[in-house]
């Protein structure tokens, strides 16, 4: 019925002016009420689109990164639209502006692979243009992905350029100390994801040495406002919970004490509180904290691994206020979670280096006020996910005493574990095939505990059964020993071995 009225009404609207007086005057009441409707609501929409395209760019990029703070992906969808127009009007600044936007939405998202490609545009980009201050800012945006994926010794390179090509720049001396304060704050988490928490502190106290210069009041109070959260962040990986907390309640003062604000920042004080009362122990402080940061959760871009500690954290505090159903139920969201991020994480960036999307360039850093605060806490999560640092610590030093213990004792085993580990240290592709014909149960009773179990993860298992310790599997597979900590803390989750079982034991006996 409708449509059939907007078609009358169409064939009304294009008759001759002379015609058109008589349809009118001849219109049943019913229809000229609908008509009347019709012009009104046109009219509106027109003085709506109208209005919309009177917007200058500036405004609609303000409009945007507003948008970004709340709805990142309804923001996201406008982004290429907005460069268009930036093109159109040569606005290099824009430009700029909104490719380096990209590049934070896809870190947001954890998708590496686009997170590159789009810090590899605004390289390029920036060097068309001759312009030191966003090649500094590509140069940054790669700082956070090699933190994100493991890579620190790239990832202080990507610091060191990104700060000498910021000196480059004609920026003014205000202007450039919140980039500076940014990039420090990144390599702060690099430092902290090696658990060098007392570098990554220092760092964040540098922080606010260029905060002090920054002499917009507004802007400096807001960028306190996170770096509080930052240094108790920190201050919770050193176990110092009372400056953690110190820390926090004077962000939250910065934030006028609204804890119902709806920001990535109090989510993430929230969050840490409940880290801080679930390990003093005062439970049921922790689970309202908790409970507060997961009902902002789902109206902010937290990241998978924020979700993964808070889910975590929630898992602690029921269980401890023996709350089985809850507790099991945030197990496995946390479950859920974890595979995601391992899906994430091996998303070709491999592949992507080989390809060289990663090539050295020179950038400069300016992001934009509202993008870029985000930017300062986002990455002080990633080391917590798995395991707290105290507790991987302890399981080392256990399984260093039983490997001192438990060495192999008669010839003929010494011998078949020295051949297979000269095997494994010299890459032998026939390894894995030997070792199962040494030890032909292994993989059976793996699969038979976990059917899930891939190619890397039983070959790193096969290394445990050899009694390799943790710096020799460092160094066999060419990676960090934080990183074989890791990569044993989760094999003890796969496996379902528990927190107090050593580890080599457990595959000592099978």
């Amino acid at each position: 019925m409708i449509k059939n009225l907007n078609d009358n009404i169409f064939k009304v609207l294009t008759l001759p002016h002379t015609d058109l007086y008589e349809v009118i005057m001849m219109m049943k009441p019913k229809l000229w009420i609908f008509f009347c409707a019709f012009l009104i609501a046109s009219s509106s929409f027109a003085q709506i689109n109208d209005f919309n395209n009177q917007k200058t760019l500036d405004e609609k990029l303000k409009e945007n990164n507003d948008l970004l703070m709340t709805a990142p992906d309804q923001a996201f969808i406008r982004i290429d639209e907005l460069i268009e127009q930036a093109l159109k009007e040569d606005n290099k600044e824009a430009e700029l502006t909104l490719l380096s936007k990209k590049a934070w939405y896809y870190v947001r998202k954890t998708d590496l692979k686009k997170a590159i490609k789009a810090a590899k545009e605004l390289d390029e980009k920036a060097i068309e243009y001759d312009n030191y201050y966003w090649q500094s800012a590509a140069h940054s945006h790669l700082l956070e992905i090699y933190s994100f994926s493991g890579l620190p010794n790239q990832a202080i390179e990507e610091f060191h350029k990104s700060n000498q090509l910021l000196e480059k720049s004609d920026q003014t001396d205000d202007k450039m100390n919140y980039p500076k304060a940014i990039n420090h704050i990144k390599i702060a988490n690099v430092y902290e994801g090696q658990g060098d928490f007392g570098t990554a502190k220092k760092m964040l106290i540098k922080v606010d040495e260029y905060i002090s210069k920054v002499k917009d009041n507004e802007q400096r109070k807001k960028i306190r406002y996170y770096n509080f959260t930052n240094l108790g962040a920190v201050n919770l990986e050193l176990n110092m919970l009372d400056s953690a907390a110190y820390f926090i309640e004077k962000s939250l003062l910065l934030s006028d004490g609204k804890n119902d604000e709806v920001s990535l920042n109090q989510f993430r004080n929230l969050l840490i509180l409940g880290q801080i009362y679930n390990r003093k122990k005062d439970y049921l402080t922790a689970l309202k904290s908790l409970k507060q940061a997961e009902k902002l959760e789902p109206r902010l871009a937290a990241n998978l691994h924020e979700k993964n500690l808070l889910y975590e954290e929630l898992v602690e505090s029921y269980e401890a206020l023996d709350s089985a159903q809850q507790a099991n139920l945030y197990l496995h969201k946390a479950k859920d979670i974890t595979i995601e991020l391992e899906r994430n994480k091996s998303s070709s960036l491999n592949k992507i280096i080989d390809d060289n999307l990663l090539k050295e360039k020179s950038y400069t850093i300016h992001i934009a006020l509202g993008a870029g605060v985000l930017l300062l806490v986002m990455s002080f999560f990633l080391i917590n996910s798995i395991r707290k640092n105290k507790l991987l610590a302890t399981q080392e030093k256990a399984e260093e005493l039983y490997l001192d213990q438990n060495k192999p004792s008669i010839l003929e085993e010494q011998q078949v574990y020295t051949q297979l580990i000269e095997m494994a240290k010299n890459d032998d592709k026939s390894f894995i095939i030997a070792f199962h014909d040494k030890f032909p149960d292994f993989y059976k009773k793996l699969i038979q505990i976990n059917s899930k179990l891939v190619e890397s993860e039983i070959e790193f298992c096969a290394l445990l059964k050899l009694k390799l310790s943790t710096k020799e599997i460092a160094q066999i597979q060419n990676i960090e020993p934080k990183t074989v900590k890791n990569k044993k803390n989760r094999i003890r989750k796969r496996l379902n071995i528990s927190a107090e079982q050593e580890l080599y034991y457990f595959f000592n006996q099978i």
